[in-house]
């Protein structure tokens, strides 16, 4: 925070191209609350999550799919029959929380997942229980390679993104609008000791 005593700040939404609007105002006071800088460090440690070994890497590939405009939704225009509005993790729409895994990951073991948003919407996707690494979109590294345990995915995107799986478990992996988790946007990725690839 580098403004100056007195300042205002504008943080506003321009996401959606109908408009952008404004979230909130940050002020700095008028007095500073300190005359100096602390003497001692401020940093923060450094991250202990581990770092994935991308050339040893277990690759699979997940796939988001339907909706009214997406893959599974032709049904009215021809193609598909599936219904219009059911959303689909690699061809399953998930109904409830009872779920056999979509993919059992060998723990201690990095793994990189390539992310398809087969859709016309906008998804977040959330892992529970790992943050991962964002690699890359459509094929382009990302800049900073930044640690997330949610990856906003465009539509038509690809994403790829790598973890080391070290929390033992059954771990959901869903689209983070609710709507779409409950048509079906959710699976469970399990992690185990000594698991074979899935």
């Amino acid at each position: 925070m580098t403004g100056a005593p007195g300042q205002r700040f504008r943080v506003v939404d321009g996401f959606y191209p109908r408009g952008a609007y404004r979230l909130i105002d940050l002020a700095y006071a008028d007095t500073p609350l300190r005359a100096q800088p602390p003497e001692a460090s401020i940093r923060l440690p450094g991250n202990p999550l581990p770092e994935p070994d991308l050339a040893r890497a277990e690759r699979h590939v997940v796939s988001f799919a339907g909706g009214m405009m997406g893959m599974m939704g032709r049904g009215m225009m021809g193609g598909t029959s599936a219904a219009a509005g059911v959303w689909t993790v690699n061809g399953v729409a998930a109904t409830g929380h009872a779920m056999a895994p979509m993919l059992t990951l060998a723990q201690g073991r990095t793994h990189v997942l390539a992310l398809a948003n087969d859709t016309a919407f906008h998804h977040p996707i959330h892992l529970h229980g790992h943050s991962f690494r964002v690699l890359g979109r459509n094929g382009v590294p990302t800049r900073h390679r930044e640690w997330q345990d949610t990856v906003l995915m465009a539509p038509r995107e690809r994403v790829e993104i790598a973890f080391v799986a070290d929390n033992p478990g059954d771990w959901m992996f869903h689209c983070h609008i609710l709507e779409h988790q409950a048509g079906g946007m959710m699976g469970v990725i399990r992690v185990a000791p000594d698991a074979t690839r899935t």
